[in-house]
């Protein structure tokens, strides 16, 4: 479902609301920068002010990436070498400085297995390791390109409000926590939420006061790649989202609540779809310790085993180390997630464990560098104590 997709909020940290310690969000600056490009930790400063010249917002990155498997089941490779390109676009069609005017939004991501093997879609990561999760969430797979969002944005009540509606990627608007590029991608983004692209939905954004704001989202799931996202009869369920946030008088803490409901027809042991239904809770809060270190921790539920991750216990920090590049960071993080048990899924280990660390180099404007280690203990379809996944991006940002 979600897993394997590209969350912008890391690359980009489109976590709207949160400034300086100590200086409470400017009202309309919750939602407006959640909606347009306001990077996070997460992102170069050089990044901060994007090219607005005719109303025009763009980010494109392309990236080289290696992974190496340890542990890796029988018959998948235990290397991968892909090309990654990442692009945004945000164009204004109507101009309204008061309240904010009306985007439009576009999102184009893609991976292409550089060797025989890396194209191969029966030899990727998720499944040679047997995890709940999945790999960096910028590979959509060995060898896919897609559009992940195609949407109209208006605001409105003096930039307090945004209704925005096509064919969206949910993560955009929701569950932003501005951390470090994790390659596990339930440390990107939760792996509980139901929060899919490439389908059809509305998304209500109301900024309540300078310190709390509310979301909901109302999106089909399931449609695959490739197919048109307005047809119902390329969806599998519905689901609704809602999103409680709430920033301290400090500004150095964001907490986030999200209930929802989630209903999918999915198949079952006689070959046929049948409606499965889950109602769950996702919970956030991301702290600003001081000027080297941001902490984050996140917990969610789910009524029932709707999709790979069903529980998620997880925390993790961004470190900057070296001041005088402020643009360089270390991640850590740790996670439990449980997977889920199907009709056609059956789990080997009910807590599957992950440590990872990263460092990022920014080499100058447009280049970076990031080796990645991942240790995986009692992943979730496989009969074995731990796996790891070594692996380095090298890529070019404009």
């Amino acid at each position: 479902m979600k897993k394997i997709l590209l969350s912008a909020a890391i690359l980009f940290g489109l976590c709207g609301g949160m400034t300086q310690a100590n200086d409470a969000p400017a009202p309309g600056n919750i939602v407006y920068n959640t909606n347009m490009f306001a990077p996070g930790d997460s992102a170069p400063a050089f990044k901060k002010a994007a090219n607005e010249q005719y109303g025009t917002q763009w980010y494109f990155e392309l990236d080289y990436g290696f992974w190496a498997l340890d542990n890796a089941m029988p018959g998948y490779t235990n290397t991968n070498h892909l090309a990654i390109l990442y692009a945004i676009l945000n164009q204004r069609l109507i101009k309204d400085d008061i309240n904010g005017g009306t985007w439009l939004r576009m999102d184009v991501a893609g991976s292409w297995g550089l060797d025989h093997d890396s194209a191969n879609s029966g030899a990727f990561y998720v499944n040679g390791i047997g995890m709940c999760s999945g790999l960096h969430t910028d590979i959509l797979g060995p060898h896919d390109l897609a559009l992940l969002e195609v949407s109209v944005k208006h605001f409105f009540a003096n930039k307090r409000a945004c209704l925005t509606a096509g064919m969206i990627k949910l993560n955009n608007y929701m569950d932003r926590i501005g951390h470090a590029r994790f390659t596990n991608d339930n440390f990107e983004s939760s792996g509980v939420l139901p929060m899919p692209y490439n389908n059809l939905a509305a998304v209500l954004q109301v900024e309540l006061d300078r310190r709390n704001w509310v979301t909901g989202a109302l999106t089909r799931m399931g449609t695959p790649w490739g197919s048109n996202p307005f047809n119902a009869k390329h969806a599998n369920g519905y689901a609704i989202v809602g999103e409680y946030g709430h920033i301290t008088a400090d500004s150095k803490a964001t907490f986030r609540v999200s209930p929802f409901f989630c209903s999918q027809d999915t198949p079952g042991l006689d070959g046929r779809d049948h409606q499965h239904n889950a109602v769950g809770i996702f919970g956030s809060v991301e702290y600003q310790l001081n000027d080297i270190a941001k902490v984050y921790a996140r917990a969610g539920m789910a009524s029932s085993e709707y999709q790979r991750c069903s529980r998620e216990l997880s925390a993790g920090t961004t470190l900057r180390l070296t001041p005088s590049r402020p643009n360089d960071y270390m991640g850590l993080g740790f996670g439990i997630f449980t997977g889920a048990e199907t009709d056609t899924t059956r789990l080997t280990n009910k807590y599957e464990k992950v440590l990872e660390c990263m460092y990022r180099v920014q080499l100058n404007q447009y280049f970076f560098v990031a080796p990645y280690f991942q240790f995986i203990m009692t992943p979730a379809y496989r009969d074995v104590d731990h796996a790891s996944a070594t692996g380095i991006q090298a890529g070019i940002t404009f």
